[in-house]
């Protein structure tokens, strides 16, 4: 039987200034990233099932052209990459976790059917990575806690 297709975009974006908070100015770094899956479904005599999902994950870094050239900024700088690995093991974890969960929807009646069952799991799923996400910056004072301290 033929597959059936859905390409899907799930977008969450978070923002890491100086502090490693969307909440204060001036933004030194700027990261955003990208959620985006594709579900391929396969008819069956059980009905549609998921037989294909590609989950991936992309994450824009912008910085300043020039950093100042001190080793206190420096240091600054290197802690802010630490820190973004960190939140970036999460949002893959996140991407892991959407794989898993479109994997296993049942077979439902038909591949429309499919369709919205998955757009629910992506979007409950994309829900999820956002709240890891902020809860782990809250929880760690936007990399403070972890040495993310801006140079005077």
């Amino acid at each position: 039987m033929p597959a059936w297709a859905n390409n899907m975009v799930l977008k969450a974006r978070q923002t890491v200034d100086i502090y490693g908070s969307s909440a204060l100015e001036p933004n030194l770094a700027d990261v955003d990233y990208r959620l985006s899956w594709q579900l391929s479904g396969l008819h069956t005599d059980a009905g549609c099932r998921p037989s294909q999902v590609v989950v991936s994950l992309t994450a824009a870094v912008t910085e300043p052209l020039e950093w100042p050239q001190t080793p206190e900024w420096q240091n600054y700088r290197l802690a802010l990459t630490g820190y973004e690995r960190l939140v970036r093991e999460r949002a893959l974890l996140s991407a892991e976790w959407l794989e898993h969960s479109l994997f296993q929807i049942a077979a439902q009646p038909d591949c429309e059917q499919l369709q919205l069952v998955a757009d629910r799991v992506g979007y409950h799923q994309l829900g999820i990575a956002q709240t890891l996400l902020r809860d782990f910056q809250q929880q760690n004072d936007y990399g403070r806690q972890l040495g993310l301290i801006k140079p005077d």
